[in-house]
């Protein structure tokens, strides 16, 4: 199919996605990728050295039991599949120390930067000044964040979009394995925060909690309930239903760690400020990497089709909109390179790192009335390194 462009406007047309082959990957492009993989390693590794606890795999931890031995002896079955479940469980494993698991490492970071009130937590003990029960609350964060990743992948199973019996079968078994393992990690997170005996931090992480259920009803969905755009989509509307998928955990996170602490309530604000600050500028980040990172996200591949490049262009260019619900009934017809190409030649892109530096603007705002620190330099560290 032609690609028609008229006052820097392309039109798309259905057909399957074109992969393009690994050499055509420039190397510059592999250079630039490892050297911002190394900061980012680096942050996180001198961040954890300074909150003297690994967290880089919160989640795992508490997978790795006898009562979910089963689980991982069943998920081997899934193999070939392609469930989803799949790549969650290769990210959690071989991406510890990635975006997908510093959460809770956020949350200990500002717990040590901000220090205890006089009244508050003289009675428990505290490694590198930061408490059991915060600690026990970064872990909590991190499995409630695992659950929702897990819970996502369930897909929508038919007999008319999976015909043979055999496919079918193993996916609806892919789905059961997503929901007991989301499940679980969901009742262990909520045993862990009765634990904790502070009627408002339940309060608060319910929320988070309640809020990532409602982020999945707002917006248009396809078949398999991926999000698609809506006419009239504006990067306000993608801010608010990722506020709820993604900033609400980590808001209500770093104000439930400050509660723990015995701050007053004004002081608990910045902490929420701040957690949601940084967690929609998490979301930009992983948004942008379509575009900015081709070496592991080479064009051709799916992508988010409500990512906040995509949203910012759609803005400027509703044309689009029409040929991305052309394809709404079946995504997998959908040209994502043409469509890659459309985003790369606007100013979507360009748009959502305004939007990051933003994000990050506000997060260092509030950095900066909080007493400097090793862990204060350590969060600039980790927004550094989402920037670049």
């Amino acid at each position: 199919m032609k690609r028609v462009w008229h006052k820097s406007v392309c039109t798309l047309r259905c057909s399957l996605p074109i992969f393009p082959s690994q050499c055509a990957r420039g190397a510059s492009t592999s250079t630039w990728s490892s050297t911002k993989t190394t900061d980012w390693n680096r942050a996180v590794s001198n961040a954890e050295k300074i909150v003297g606890y690994p967290t880089s795999y919160f989640s795992l931890r508490c997978l790795l039991n006898d009562e979910t031995s089963n689980i991982a002896f069943h998920v081997r079955k899934l193999i070939g599949t392609n469930h989803p479940v799949l790549k969650t469980a290769k990210r959690l494993i071989y991406n510890g120390r990635t975006n997908i698991q510093t959460r809770g490492l956020i949350v200990l970071l500002l717990s040590k930067a901000s220090g205890h009130a006089r009244k508050a937590g003289l009675e428990e003990e505290r490694v590198a000044g930061i408490t059991q029960r915060q600690r026990s609350l970064a872990e909590i964060t991190e499995m409630i964040h695992t659950a929702h990743l897990i819970h996502r992948g369930i897909l929508n199973l038919s007999n008319d979009l999976f015909p043979d019996a055999t496919t079918l079968k193993d996916l609806q078994f892919g789905n059961k394995i997503s929901v007991l393992t989301g499940d679980y990690l969901i009742a262990n997170a909520s045993k862990f925060l009765t634990d904790l005996k502070n009627c408002k931090v339940v309060d608060l992480v319910a929320t988070a909690i309640g809020d990532f259920m409602q982020s999945e009803f707002i917006g248009d969905h396809d078949q398999q309930g991926h999000p698609i755009p809506y006419p009239g989509m504006t990067i306000q509307n993608w801010e608010e239903k990722n506020y709820l998928s993604t900033g609400s955990l980590m808001s209500n996170s770093c104000q439930a760690t400050l509660e723990l602490a015995g701050h007053d309530e004004k002081f608990q604000e910045l902490g929420f400020e701040f957690g949601k600050s940084i967690g929609l500028a998490w979301q930009v980040h992983s948004d942008l990497q379509p575009f900015v990172d081709t070496y592991r996200n080479p064009p051709g591949l799916p992508f988010s089709l409500t990512s906040a490049p995509v949203i910012l262009q759609l803005e400027n260019d509703s044309s689009l909109l029409k040929e991305i619900n052309y394809c709404r009934d079946n995504l997998e017809k959908l040209d994502y390179l043409k469509l890659h190409t459309c985003i790369m030649n606007g100013d979507g892109v360009e748009k959502a790192k305004a939007l990051l530096e933003s994000y990050t603007s506000r997060a260092l705002a509030v950095l900066n009335k909080i007493p400097p620190s090793e862990a204060t330099t350590a969060l600039r560290n980790i927004i550094q390194a989402l920037r670049e």
